[in-house]
């Protein structure tokens, strides 16, 4: 199936225009042909009737054969070549290029068709058949008007005008020695005539239509097709800006609008539609970035002052009472209201395109041992596989970053197996530092892959807080990540592993 429609229109085009200049082609080639053949046949009854309508002089067919010759030459491609059948069939004259394999009895006209005399009316005398020059190279031949005649030879003017008496004409191709004839036949009271024509100009004729035509049909259909394309090309500009814009749209970015400058009027009502849509989005995102801000920021406030309450409450409590330890769990959740919500403002701010940085020329080798430094105190049991490449800086917000690196290899602990392994790569790659964090995972692991980024995802679907966290862990890194001008993309994955790939500018 053909999925480009600019393709689509370009075939439709050739094969439309195809078949109409076939079409074309074989009415105009068959118009020529008829045309070419009546243009023949009428040259051939005019010298039919010229001949038969007078009478036979003794030796008139041969000198007849011996004009036709002589005025188109006997090498022209036009020969003629004729037979002449007496009243009762005999042949009384054959030209003597008369192909041997030729049988044109099929083409003589029954005595039928020879219409009778009216009665009591006489067949006026014909003029004398006017002599040739002394070489007798050629005669006249009736009627005056015909191209064969010569000039200065006219009838008698003391002679009647002779009526014609002779059967309607008869027409027929044959073929014989590799060439195709034209024979007209007639016959008179007294004979028939059967005169030929070769073809071989004709043909010729026809040839050269059909080798120009042959040679234009397949530039027309390269310029039909070529039109097609382009229209079809042109016609789909508006569909390319939309999907150019479309394409562009981010959560920052919803303030695009599809230029409809010049837009056809089929396209201009889509236009339109896909304006005001954007224009609905980007209120709704700007509502809800809005919201989300300003209830974190609301928040906290009040969890700051609780912390503080629960801070003191602990400390007024009996030592290691029921009281203090029931007021240690509730600052725990405290603590962890007050992480999700100052998650929840970044990445308001982030959507919000507000996230304010503090770049600074910081060491990815230095920050990462500060936190290797920590792990056998988060997770004993856990090996740790490091291949840092020294002195990578990148130019980043210090606080942020940190934030980055610890959810990375936080995750890397919390959603490990028991004796397992970190494994972290640091490298130098096209202008961008890579930093690569895997750890191995407990078996029968199911990790839905396409929604590790989705906020408040955790890879624990019961939420029952055997791993401590949030869900917006991840999310947060990658869209600090991206403010940074990097990214953080889940890696390939391979049995019994999982890794992240962050990415940064170097410096």
């Amino acid at each position: 199936m053909l999925r480009s429609f600019k393709l689509k229109m370009a075939l439709f085009s050739l094969g439309t225009s195809g078949v109409i200049l076939l079409a074309f082609a074989t009415l105009f080639m068959s118009a020529i042909r008829r045309s070419g053949l009546d243009r023949v046949d009428h040259h051939l009854q005019s010298l039919l009737e010229g001949q038969l309508r007078r009478p036979a002089p003794e030796g008139r067919w041969s000198r007849l054969d011996e004009s036709l010759s002589s005025i188109y030459g006997e090498n022209s491609q036009r020969r003629f070549i004729l037979r002449v059948l007496g009243a009762d069939g005999s042949t009384l004259y054959t030209s003597p290029e008369w192909p041997a394999s030729l049988d044109v009895s099929a083409l003589v006209p029954p005595a039928a068709n020879l219409p009778e005399a009216p009665r009591g009316e006489s067949i006026p005398r014909p003029p004398p058949f006017p002599r040739g020059r002394p070489n007798g190279d050629a005669m006249d031949l009736e009627p005056p008007s015909h191209p064969f005649d010569r000039p200065g030879v006219h009838p008698r003017d003391d002679e009647p005008p002779l009526r014609m008496r002779h059967s309607p004409p008869s027409f027929q191709t044959f073929r014989a020695d590799g060439r195709n004839w034209r024979f007209a036949a007639m016959r008179s009271p007294d004979a028939t005539l059967l005169i030929g024509t070769d073809m071989a100009d004709l043909q010729a004729e026809l040839r050269r239509f059909e080798i120009a035509y042959a040679l234009a049909v397949p530039l027309g259909l390269l310029l039909l097709a070529s039109g097609g394309w382009l229209l079809a090309k042109q016609a789909l500009r508006p569909v390319h800006v939309l999907a150019r814009v479309a394409g562009t749209l981010t959560a920052k970015g919803l303030d695009q609008r599809v230029q409809a400058d010049g837009a056809d009027q089929e396209f201009q009502a889509l236009i339109d539609v896909i304006n005001g849509m954007l224009n609905r989005l980007e209120v709704s995102f700007r509502q809800a970035a809005r919201f989300s801000a300003d209830a974190a920021h609301e928040l906290k406030t009040p969890l700051t002052i609780l912390q503080g309450q629960l801070n003191q409450a602990i400390r007024n409590a009996p030592s290691d009472s029921n009281e203090q330890r029931t007021y240690a769990d509730l600052l725990d959740e405290v603590q962890r209201l007050k992480s999700i919500v100052r998650k929840l403002l970044l990445l308001a701010q982030s959507d919000a395109g507000q996230l304010r940085l503090s770049a600074q020329e910081i060491s990815l080798n230095a920050e990462l041992e500060a936190l290797f430094e920590d792990l056998p105190l988060l997770a004993p049991g856990l090996a740790l596989e490091r291949d840092l490449e020294p002195d990578v800086r990148v130019q980043a917000d210090p606080d942020l970053l940190r934030q980055v690196l610890q959810n990375l290899i936080s995750n890397a602990v919390k959603y490990n197996r028991a004796g397992g392994t970190v494994a972290c790569t640091l490298r130098r790659e096209g202008g961008q530092a890579r930093l690569s964090v895997a750890n191995t995972t407990p078996p029968d692991t199911a990790i839905e892959r396409e929604r590790l980024f989705d906020r408040f995802y955790r890879g624990d679907a019961a939420h029952n807080r055997k791993v401590d966290g949030t869900g917006l862990g991840l999310s947060l890194a990658r869209e600090i990540s991206r403010a940074h001008g990097g990214d953080l993309t889940l890696e390939a994955s391979r049995d019994g592993w999982i890794g992240f790939r962050l990415t940064l500018p170097l410096t």
